[in-house]
C-alpha cells in the first residue's frame, strides 16, 4: 500500500455501489492491472479517529483467501481512499434476511471465517466488529466468504490504537468483556462469530434490541439459550461448539483455530438439507449460487434510468400536445430527445423536461407557472440530494396514468423505491391529479368516481398571481372535501407501509397483502364513512388491479433494507 494521490488515468469509476454515514463505495476498473476494484472513500471530517488508517494497517498484515484484500491506501488532504478487491455477491445479513442459506452453508461459512480469524489473530489483529453486515458471500456454486471492514481493529503491537474503556463494535454482537469496555483479545472475535452463526441457525439474535444498560446488568449470567433448545434437529456437537464459544468466561472459549476444528467436526454429523423450499426460495438460491447470474446493483441502475426515461416521455407526451406553445413540427423531437437524455442521464434529462414544460405553463397562466416552477425545482433539489432524481417527474405521470386507469399503481411503486420520500411524491401526485381534473373539467374525478361539477378552476385558469391560484384551489378543495381526503391517502399510501411487517421475504408478502387491504378500505370506505360521499365500486376495482400487481412485485423484487432503492 502507498500514500499517494488518486490517479484518474488508472482508476476509471463505473458506478456507486453504496454509501453510509462513514464511507461511500464505488466500483471502478483498474486500467493498469486490468481488474475491477472497489474504492472506499471517506472524508477526513468523518474519519476523526483514523479508522481508515487502522483498516489499512490491519490489511497490510493479512493475506488470506477469506479476508478482503486491500491493494492500496490513498490519502489526500480532504479524503482517504482504500482500493480493495471487488467482490460480487451479497452480505451474510442479506442472506439471513432472505433465508437463502441452508444449515450446511452457514456452517461452511463459519469454518472459513474461523480460518480467516485464526490467520488475523496470529498476526496480532483483532477485528472487534464481527457481524453479518461485515461478511460477504461471493456469488458462485460454492460457499466462499470474505471478512471485511477492519476499521475498528486492534493491533496488538500498537497500543495507541485503542484505549481501555473504549466501546467499539456493534452492540448486539459484542462479547461481555467488550460491552464492559475492557481491552479485548482474539477470543472476543470468536464470541461474535459464534453469535453470528447462532443467529443464522435460529433466525434471531437474542441480544438484538437490548440497551447497553441491560447488557451490563445481565453480563454476569448467560442469557443465550443453547442451540439445541431452538434447533434440536442439529447435531449436539454443533450446539456444544457454539455454547463453548459464547461462554461468559473468555478464557474458557476456544481460540479461532480450535473453534474451526469443532465446527469441522460438527459438519460430519450434519443432516442432509431436507428443508422444504418454496418456489421463491428455490429461485433465490439459483440466482445466488451462480446458475443464473444477477447483479442487483446493475438491475437497480438500469431500472432507475429506464424509469427516468419513461417518466419524461409520458409527461411530455401528455402535456405538450394539450398546451399549444411550441410549433407543431417541433413537438415530436421535443418529446423524444429529453426522454432519451433522461434514459442515459436522469438528472440532466429531468432538468430539460422541467424547463421545456415551463413556457407552456407560464403562457397558460403566470400564477400556475410560478407555482409549477417552485414545486418542480424544490422536488428535484430534494430528490437530487438523496440521489433519487430519476423519480422527480413521477407526479407528472399521474394524470396520464389516471386516464389509463393505472394511477393508483404509482403509490406502492413510490413507497418501495423512494422509501420515506415516497410521501413527497404521493402528495405532489395527488395535488397534480386534483388540479388537472379541476382545470380540464373531468366528469369523473379519480379515484372517488363522482360526477364532477365541471371546470371549477376556470377563475384561476389564467390568474397572474400565484396567490389567486392558491385561493381558488383551496376553495375547490373546500367544496370537494373528498378530494382533500384523496390527496391525504395518496401521501400516506406512497410510504413503504408494507415494510413494517418485517424484512424477510414472507413478511414482505404478508405486508403487501395488508397494505392492499388497508388501501382498498381507505379509498372505498373512507369517503363514505368520513364524508358520506358514495364511491363507484366497479370503477375503483378496475383501477385497483394494477395497484395490487405493482405492490406484490415490489414485495418480491425490492429488498426492505439497504441503500439501493429499486
Amino acid at each position: 500500500m502507498t500514500d499517494s494521490r488518486f490517479d484518474p488515468d488508472r482508476y476509471q469509476l463505473v458506478r456507486k455501489i453504496g454509501s453510509g454515514a462513514f464511507a461511500t463505495v464505488y466500483l471502478a476498473d483498474d486500467l493498469r492491472m486490468g481488474r475491477p476494484v472497489a474504492i472506499k472513500v471517506v472524508e477526513q471530517t468523518v474519519d476523526v479517529d483514523d479508522r481508515v488508517l487502522r483498516e489499512a494497517q490491519a490489511a497490510a498484515k493479512l493475506n488470506h483467501a477469506h479476508i478482503l484484500t486491500v491493494y492500496e491506501m490513498i490519502r489526500e488532504p480532504e479524503r482517504t481512499m482504500l482500493i480493495t478487491e471487488y467482490v460480487e455477491g451479497r452480505t451474510l445479513r442479506e442472506h439471513y434476511r432472505d433465508q437463502s442459506l441452508s444449515d450446511v452453508d452457514i456452517l461452511e461459512a463459519g469454518i472459513q471465517l474461523s480460518r480467516a480469524l485464526d490467520h488475523a489473530h496470529k498476526r496480532g489483529v483483532v477485528h472487534r466488529d464481527i457481524k453479518p453486515e461485515n461478511i460477504m458471500l461471493v456469488s458462485g456454486d460454492a460457499i466462499d466468504v470474505r471478512l471485511m471492514d477492519f476499521g475498528v481493529a486492534q493491533l496488538e503491537d500498537r497500543a495507541s490504537i485503542t484505549q481501555d474503556g473504549d466501546l467499539v463494535g456493534t452492540l448486539a454482537y459484542m462479547s461481555p468483556e467488550q460491552v464492559e469496555g475492557q481491552n479485548v483479545d482474539s477470543r472476543s472475535d470468536v464470541y461474535s462469530l459464534a453469535l453470528t452463526l447462532y443467529e443464522g441457525f435460529t433466525r434471531k439474535n437474542p441480544l438484538k434490541g437490548k440497551k447497553l444498560q441491560e447488557l451490563l446488568r445481565d453480563v454476569s449470567r448467560p442469557d443465550i439459550p443453547p442451540l439445541g433448545l431452538n434447533r434440536p434437529d442439529l447435531p449436539a456437537e454443533l450446539s456444544s461448539a457454539l455454547q463453548r464459544a459464547m461462554t461468559q468466561d473468555r478464557y474458557a472459549r476456544p481460540d479461532a483455530a480450535n473453534f474451526g476444528r469443532l465446527l469441522s467436526q460438527a459438519m460430519k454429523s450434519m443432516p442432509e438439507d431436507t428443508q422444504e423450499l418454496t418456489m421463491a426460495t428455490k429461485v433465490m438460491r439459483r440466482l445466488e449460487r451462480g446458475r443464473v447470474r444477477l447483479d442487483a446493483d446493475r438491475v437497480a441502475y438500469l431500472g432507475q434510468h429506464l424509469a427516468a426515461g419513461v417518466f419524461s416521455l409520458v409527461v411530455l407526451l401528455y402535456l405538450l400536445p394539450r398546451a399549444p406553445f411550441y410549433p407543431e413540427p417541433s413537438i415530436a423531437p421535443l418529446i423524444v430527445v429529453p426522454a432519451f437524455v433522461s434514459l442515459v442521464w436522469p438528472f440532466g434529462g429531468g432538468i430539460i423536461t422541467i424547463a421545456l414544460l415551463a413556457p407552456p405553463i407560464f403562457a397558460y397562466s403566470a400564477g400556475w407557472g410560478i407555482i409549477y416552477a417552485v414545486l418542480a425545482v424544490a422536488n428535484m433539489g430534494l430528490l437530487r440530494r438523496r440521489e433519487l432524481e430519476w423519480a422527480a417527474l413521477l407526479p407528472g405521470v399521474v394524470p396520464f396514468a389516471a386516464a389509463g386507469g393505472v394511477g393508483l399503481a404509482l403509490m406502492p411503486f413510490a413507497g418501495a423505491t423512494l422509501r420515506r420520500w415516497g410521501a413527497l411524491a404521493g402528495f405532489l401526485s395527488g395535488l397534480t391529479l386534483v388540479a388537472t381534473a379541476g382545470l380540464d373539467g373531468w366528469t369523473k374525478l379519480p379515484y372517488t368516481f363522482n360526477p364532477a361539477p365541471g371546470p371549477v378552476l376556470t377563475e384561476a385558469a389564467h390568474a397572474v398571481s400565484p396567490w389567486k391560484v392558491l385561493v381558488e384551489l383551496a376553495h375547490f378543495l373546500d367544496s370537494r372535501p373528498e378530494l382533500t381526503l384523496q390527496i391525504l391517502l395518496f401521501t400516506v399510501f406512497s410510504l413503504p407501509l408494507y415494510r413494517l411487517a418485517g424484512r424477510s421475504f414472507s413478511a414482505r408478502t404478508w405486508g403487501a397483502s395488508g397494505y392492499l387491504m388497508a388501501a382498498f378500505a381507505a379509498f372505498v370506505l373512507g369517503p363514505i364513512a368520513v364524508l358520506g360521499v358514495p364511491v363507484s365500486i366497479g370503477w375503483f376495482v378496475a383501477a385497483f388491479g394494477p395497484c395490487a400487481i405493482i405492490a406484490f412485485l415490489c414485495a418480491y423484487l425490492i429488498s426492505s433494507e439497504g441503500s439501493r432503492p429499486l
